[in-house]
């Protein structure tokens, strides 16, 4: 059988399933809503605080999602998904199975263009909850190496 080819998953990807969990993003969810309820107080009253709300949606949401954004890929539960790795379901848990890119000496050797590098195992005790994208299955982790788990659909 032969091995899969690893994959990462996208940065674009990640984001969206942030910014669409409300335990990640309540607080920008909450400054998008007081933005807007300013710009329709603004319609309606005031023109500055339609300035306010313009303000805050446009300029306020954008930094926060940045930070939200930083926050989550830098931390380490989140690493695994941007390295090549594949996942091996077995009974109970997922094994990860994390490679490097071989360098010339090692890939003429080996005839390898990709080198194992570590493994991680994650078990299905620690599942909180699953969703289903387009592309993955997003799997949400507690007490557990990695907070959120993509496991391509085939």
């Amino acid at each position: 059988m032969d091995t899969p080819q690893p994959f990462t998953v996208s940065r674009n990807t990640i984001f969206k399933t942030l910014i669409l969990t409300p335990s990640t993003a309540w607080i920008l969810w909450l400054v998008v809503a007081v933005g807007l309820a300013f710009v329709v107080v603004g319609c309606i009253a005031d023109i500055r605080w339609l300035i306010l709300g313009l303000i805050v949606v446009l300029t306020m949401t954008p930094t926060i999602a940045f930070f939200i954004f930083v926050n989550f890929m830098f931390a380490s539960e989140m690493v695994a998904n941007f390295l090549h790795h594949t996942i091996e379901r077995r009974p109970g848990s997922y094994l990860l199975h994390i490679y490097r890119k071989a360098n010339e000496d090692e890939s003429i050797e080996a005839g390898k263009t990709w080198i194992e590098s570590g493994s991680l195992t994650l078990f299905d005790c620690n599942i909180i909850r699953q969703k289903t994208e387009s592309k993955y299955e997003v799997i949400y982790l507690k007490d557990s190496p990695l907070s959120i788990l993509y496991v391509p659909r085939y």
